[in-house]
């Protein structure tokens, strides 16, 4: 019987060890013998010779004795690894060797399949199968086999120059084995299933995007909007911060479908090949009459020696040229007279590099045109365009046709044109297109011939493919500046050089330039250049070498507008928007939505423009700072600002309306907020409102950002109304990226506004600071807003000042209550109460009233005790359910579960956490969510439910990690401390209360700091 049937198995992802029936998993030894029999399993059946396995032991030049040490480990390794004495051959004598000797090395006789890291890429590559397939369930089953061999990291603690090779791979490997996995789980509609194990793969990868994806992903799906949009700000912020990276353009795609409402679809499985195309069909016969050409004309130029990356694309280029699933067959392409031409066309803004990737693929298919390949340059080194006529009496002399015989008009040029390519198989490359009208005329009749064209815009234009480029993905990028530069830049300044490519937006064209000047400057360090180029207004003047330049590629695109386009191209540079959509450019442009979508629309035709979605449109990042240096020539002052006005005052306007539509205040909470010129968007009702929030997050951060440096007193005070209104959807969205601009807009509104906006400055500060930055700037902010509109305003004093005032000691009072200052927090909220009933308003009453009972029920020196508490807590509820006011109800039923957590009555705290819990995530209330989570971890360990207790306290980690709310974060990290060490797990636990300590310091909340280190010293 052969060593197979023995039973021996290889264990390598973890540490090395070989297994047998009879003894179970035992060490090979040393890491010598571990090394050499890593080598030989991975490489299982098929001859090593010894010099191979030298080369793999040592770094550098083996020892003379290196060949005798791997005889003397392979003695060893047999000493060791020997089968089962108890079976024999198949003749009956002893059971062979595992490990055999062969000539001039050594032979492992094992299956692949007795060798862990050899079945996982068996079973990694037939789950990529079944996933093409289409049966992604068998593939999530065999990925799960795959990865549950995993015991550690690969070939663990072995040196030498294969080992380290190997365990990379391995790692690679396992990385994009769990990242397939994670996508099947998706495609499968296992969204919620997914989530902790993307978490989980993220501590470990936290660089790899599509683990990011996958996560906003899954959350989506989940119904966990708000959270799919705050994994997406981490994973850009990891990237920005950690790596000096953009997010990449499937990362960003994902979050542009989550905004649209448009990523609901299934995923689909990575690797699925495309489907194949049918076979050519038979050639046919050139017509009679036409005379062969005298020679096959050439005229392709050569593709730049330094084309990095756009596999993919060329591929797909190829296969439409040669009408086959695989261009690389040889055969020639012939789709009969009958049919037509091949016509595949590429477009993109200047620079992108279409022409490269024309001529890349256009080498690649020349073999299957062997009647000659023709190219045209369609526009004039003056940026005119070529006329067809003329292009067509070259190619006509090219084919051998004689010039007399050339007629004067393009019409029959272009019919003299088809006749002599009927029949033949040539390929045309149409460079630089401008119009249909100009590239019509050039086209062959013969289905045996193929088109490729590149152009800015071609629309309209009959095509078989059109394949709109984009820039370099982020690694192609980086490659090709280290193919100009020199790889060594990599190597020295990899995260500068990473960063370079992403300032350059990753144009090839910009990328050329800032590579051949490092290139000229070998003194210069990337840094170096990187600090020139920070500074937009001379980033397009660093952006040139010698004849390349970047400017120039746009200057052509912009000399074609007519004024209009050109005023709205610069016009809608320069709000700090990425992303526009047509209501918000209409009202910058001040045009109705029609004409404003034609412009829009114009201005993609021309390439200055990009959509990635139906009515969304963007900069390319060097078209933008383009655009912005034509408007600072080109606009007035006054006109530039007021274009960032009215952006400004569209949003404005449309937080004014998602407040209304989706707040029970809203009236008397928008009653003087004035956006000035906008109606605003249509933004729904109720969650359709809170969803528009969520989407313009990221437009309302950067333009109230940029209202408080701009210097004007309407942009500050419509950027202070926008703020203001805010934390009306703080259980929605999350307010921790308005940090800054909370903070900027203060002395911008002391600066150029009155007190009434000054103090609603304090007041949208003082809010976004708590629980976001810090406690003790929020509290002054809010004392400030006392100070600013006096503590018992009436709403004679205008509802500004009394709204601002009301809930500005609502504020103090939960700050206070989170201090521990339970006298100041009872003052605040009963002042507070006092104000609400001077309005006669039972609503605004009850929520005020609610704040004092959350003092009371917290406060050890509670005036009312906890049984009525809890009755008046009941009576309120029954007001907020009649008024179907869902989040104050949780709010309130929040505060009864406390009563019963205070009064010792865990059982109960946990049932009534536990509805809050329900309702929340049944309404989407994200914060109130992930508070109940670690209200319902703290009551299971005061009654006992640890392994229960461990689960909520990590979800309350990961909901507040994704709300990037501080004070959340740390109350998620002590409770899961706590949970941890209740299970015994004190290192860990102990990792969890530092972190909760320090973010309890870094807010100010010194009290919660120092129960902290009490609990780490283990009083």
């Amino acid at each position: 019987m052969g060593a197979a049937a023995a039973g021996i198995r290889i264990q390598l992802l973890g540490p090395v060890r070989y297994v047998s029936p009879a003894h179970g998993a035992l060490s090979p030894g040393a890491r010598g013998p571990q090394a050499v029999l890593a080598a030989l399993a991975l490489r299982a059946g098929t001859l090593v010779t010894t010099s191979q396995i030298v080369d793999g032991l040592y770094e550098s030049d083996p020892p003379p004795s290196a060949r005798r040490v791997v005889v003397n480990y392979v003695h060893r390794l047999r000493s060791r690894i020997t089968p089962d004495r108890s079976h024999r051959a198949a003749d009956g004598g002893a059971a062979p060797e595992v490990i055999e000797s062969a000539a001039g090395g050594y032979l492992l006789r094992l299956p692949p399949d007795s060798v862990d890291a050899l079945r996982f890429t068996r079973l990694t590559e037939q789950a990529r199968t079944a996933a093409a397939d289409g049966t992604p369930e068998s593939a999530v089953a065999l990925l799960e086999e795959a990865l549950g061999l995993w015991q550690g990291p690969p070939l663990a603690g072995l040196t030498g120059p294969y080992a380290h090779a190997q365990r990379q791979a391995l790692t690679e490997q396992q990385a994009g084995a769990l990242e397939h996995y994670l996508e099947l789980l998706l495609e499968c509609g296992r969204h919620a299933d997914a989530v902790p194990g993307i978490l989980s793969a993220l501590d470990l990868h936290p660089y790899r995007e599509r683990l990011h994806r996958a996560l906003m992903l899954a959350l989506y799906r989940s119904g966990r909007t708000a959270d799919a949009l705050a994994a997406y700000d981490r994973a850009r912020r990891v990237l920005d911060e950690e790596l000096g990276v953009d997010a990449g353009p499937a990362l960003k795609a994902a979050h542009a479908a989550i905004l649209a409402g448009e990523a609901g679809a299934a995923t689909p499985s990575p690797g699925r090949p495309a489907a194949r195309g049918a076979a050519p069909p038979a050639t046919a016969p050139a017509p009679a009459g036409v005379p062969a050409a005298p020679a096959v004309p050439a005229q392709l130029p050569a593709p730049p020696a330094d084309f990095t990356g756009r596999a993919d694309q060329a591929a797909a280029l190829a296969r439409t040229l040669t009408g086959t699933a695989d261009s690389t067959s040889g055969s020639a392409v012939d789709s009969g007279d009958g049919g037509s031409p091949a016509v595949a066309v590429i477009t993109g803004m200047g620079g992108v590099g279409k022409t490269s990737l024309a001529l890349r693929t256009a080498h690649a298919v020349r073999g299957r045109f062997p009647d000659g390949q023709l190219y045209a340059e369609l526009r004039g080194a003056d940026g005119d365009p070529v006329d067809p006529g003329d292009v067509l009496g070259g190619f006509l002399a090219a084919l051998g046709v004689p010039p007399a015989r050339v007629p004067a008009r393009t019409a029959d040029r272009a019919a003299l044109f088809r006749s002599a390519l009927a029949g033949r198989a040539v390929l045309l490359v149409l460079d630089n297109a401008v119009s249909v009208a100009q590239v019509q005329p050039l086209l062959p009749g013969s289905g045996r011939c193929a088109v490729l064209v590149t152009a800015r815009a071609l629309t309209a234009m009959p095509a078989t493919a059109t394949l709109p480029l984009d820039g370099l993905g982020p690694d192609d990028a980086v490659a090709l500046i280290g193919r100009i530069a020199g790889a060594h830049r990599i190597e020295q300044e990899p995260r500068a050089v990473a960063a370079l490519a992403e300032v350059c937006g990753r144009l090839p064209l910009a990328l050329r330039v800032t590579a051949a000047r490092l290139a000229a400057r070998p003194a210069w360090s990337v840094e170096a250049l990187l600090a020139r180029m920070s500074d937009e207004a001379r980033l397009l003047g660093e952006l040139r070498a010698g004849d390349l330049a970047v400017e120039a590629a746009f200057e052509m695109s912009f000399a074609q507008l007519d004024r209009a386009h050109a005023r709205a191209f610069m016009l809608l540079s320069l709000p700090h928007r990425t992303e526009w959509d047509i209501e918000a450019a209409a009202a910058v442009l001040e045009l109705p939505c029609p004409d404003a979508e034609d412009v829009l629309e114009a201005l993609v035709d021309a390439a200055l423009l990009e959509t990635r979605a139906p009515g969304r449109y963007r900069y390319h990042d060097l078209v933008g700072v383009y655009a912005r240096a034509k408007a600072r020539a080109g606009l007035g002052g006054r006109q530039r600002l007021d274009a960032v006005v009215r952006a400004v005052d569209f949003l404005c306007a449309g937080v004014v309306r998602a407040v209304l539509a989706s707040q029970p205040l809203g009236k008397p909470l928008t009653n003087e907020c004035h956006p000035r010129r906008s109606a605003g968007p249509d933004v729904g009702e109720g969650p359709a409102a809170v969803a528009w929030v969520r989407g313009a997050l990221p437009a309302l951060t950067a333009l109230v950002e940029q209202a408080a440096a701009c210097d004007d007193a309407d942009a500050v005070a419509l950027a202070v109304d926008i703020l203001a209104l805010m934390p009306c959807f703080e259980e929605s969205v999350p307010l921790a990226s308005l940090v800054r601009a909370a903070a900027d807009l203060v002395p911008a509104a002391q600066r150029l506004c009155g007190d009434d906006h000054v103090g609603t400055a304090h007041f949208a500060a003082g809010v976004i600071h708590r629980n976001h930055a810090s406690s003790d700037r929020s509290r002054d902010h809010l004392l400030t807003v006392l100070e600013l509109f006096g503590e018992t305003p009436t709403l004679a004093d205008g509802s500004r000042r009394f709204l601002a005032v009301l809930f500005a000691l609502s504020m103090l009072a939960e700050l206070y209550l989170e201090r521990g200052d339970f006298a100041a927090a009872r003052t605040c909220a009963e002042r507070s109460v006092a104000l609400a009933e001077a309005t006669g308003d039972r609503r605004l009453c009850a929520r005020r009233r609610t704040v004092l009972l959350q003092v009371e029920v917290r406060d050890p020196g509670r005036a009312t005790d906890l049984a009525r508490i809890g009755a008046e807590c009941r009576e309120l509820a029954a007001r907020f359910t009649g008024e179907t006011d869902g989040e104050w109800l949780m709010t309130v039923l929040m505060t009864e579960a406390h009563s019963f957590f205070q009064d010792g009555r865990h059982t109960d705290a946990v049932r009534h956490y536990t509805r809050v819990l329900e309702q929340a995530r049944a309404s989407g209330h994200g914060r109130i969510e992930t508070e109940s989570h670690y209200r319902l971890a703290e009551a299971l360990l005061a009654a006992g439910g640890t392994e229960a207790a461990l689960d909520h306290a990590r979800r309350a980690l990961e909901g507040a990690r994704l709300a990037q709310e501080h004070l959340l974060t740390a109350r998620g990290h002590q409770v899961l401390g706590q949970a941890l060490r209740h299970a015994g797990q004190d290192t860990r636990a102990t990792g969890h209360l530092r972190r909760a300590r320090a973010l309890y310091r870094e807010l100010g909340l010194r009290a919660d700091a120092e129960a902290t280190s009490a609990l780490l010293n283990g009083s």
